[in-house]
């Protein structure tokens, strides 16, 4: 009997890149197409944050230099081109705080800004739809994630994950 084993971390990372790649074209082709609204701002942000933790993933087990780099490199064009994905899935992750006005970030607001109540806060960090119909962008807090970027975006840090895989186990970039 032969004992099953676990592929390398990175080959894991590129598996879960492709699901949450895929999982995110969806979301934003309804965002992009009949405008279906918030419920899909919600899978689009989720899919988002799980398509870069999985290239962290791929980067903490990546021990060559160029594979690192290639990595590196594709998680600041993803996070220059979708900026605040992470802390906008958090706020909606962390609902029962943020509806209420007392997220980590709303807390902070309030420290700096004393008159806010906590209503106001809440109102600032309510997830919602803006700019134009062919060009959506969903607004959380400070955050503005572009729906039309995301397609594009999360496909190209799919391909770096692949392209640092092959790296790391020596094959020609596919």
């Amino acid at each position: 009997m032969t004992t099953p084993s676990l592929q390398p971390p990175y080959d894991l990372a590129l598996s879960h890149a492709w699901l949450w790649a895929k999982a995110c074209e969806l979301p934003a082709a309804r965002l992009l197409g009949d405008g279906t609204g918030l419920p899909d701002a919600l899978l689009l942000l989720v899919a988002l944050r799980n398509v870069r933790r999985a290239a962290q993933l791929a980067a903490r087990s990546l021990t060559k230099p160029e594979a690192q780099r290639c990595i590196t490199d594709a998680l600041a064009k993803f996070d220059a081109a979708l900026p605040g994905v992470k802390e906008a899935r958090d706020v909606i992750e962390h609902l029962d705080q943020y509806a209420v006005g007392t997220g980590n970030e709303q807390k902070a607001l309030l420290a700096a800004t004393p008159s806010l109540t906590r209503a106001e806060l809440a109102a600032r960090y309510s997830l919602r739809l803006e700019g134009t119909y062919s060009e959506p962008i969903v607004r959380v807090g400070p955050y503005a994630i572009e729906a039309v970027k995301v397609p594009g975006t999360a496909g190209r840090l799919f391909e770096a994950i692949r392209a640092a895989a092959d790296a790391e186990e020596g094959r020609q970039t596919r």
